[in-house]
């Protein structure tokens, strides 16, 4: 078994980063994810991959695309600064742009189009852009009523 952990976002997290244990939460989770276990056992093991590895910026990234399919009190407003948290350890992180942007969307934080733009700014294949269309559509699949992933899709598919 490899040390290399991919992380949580939608079906599909193609981020991956190396963990010196194979038992890390962030595995843990993804697993637990990919098995559609309830959100809650999920984001639990993410706040403490994140407490063991706080400098991992992908793993933030994840927690927050977790709160956002979630949906519940204050999940949204946290989605954001968790955004922000790992893009301060990781200016580059495209995902994390396209979460920060889909969590300022569904708050109506002011700003929304300019951190899309940075976002779509940040792919630099189209295995990422695909990457992100992909999650969007998964996220849609999961939770029909996350209203903000549907028209963030539809602003990537039609331009």
């Amino acid at each position: 078994m490899t040390t290399e952990t991919q992380h949580v976002h939608g079906e599909n997290c193609n981020h991956t980063h190396d963990h010196e244990e194979i038992n890390h939460p962030f595995e843990k989770g993804l697993a637990l994810y990919e098995a559609k276990a309830d959100y809650n056992e999920v984001i639990s093991l993410f706040e403490e991959g994140i407490t063991l590895t706080p400098k991992d910026s992908v793993g933030y990234t994840c927690l927050a695309w977790l709160l956002l399919l979630r949906n519940e009190g204050d999940d949204t407003q946290r989605a954001e600064k968790i955004c922000m948290q790992g893009l301060r350890l990781d200016p580059g992180n495209y995902q994390a742009h396209f979460n920060l942007a889909l969590a300022m969307l569904h708050n109506k934080t002011k700003g929304v189009r300019q951190e899309f733009q940075q976002a779509l700014r940040k792919l630099q294949t189209e295995e990422e852009r695909d990457e992100v269309v992909s999650n969007l559509k998964q996220a849609v699949s999961r939770e029909p009523e996350f209203e903000a992933a549907a028209k963030m899709l539809n602003w990537i598919e039609n331009p």
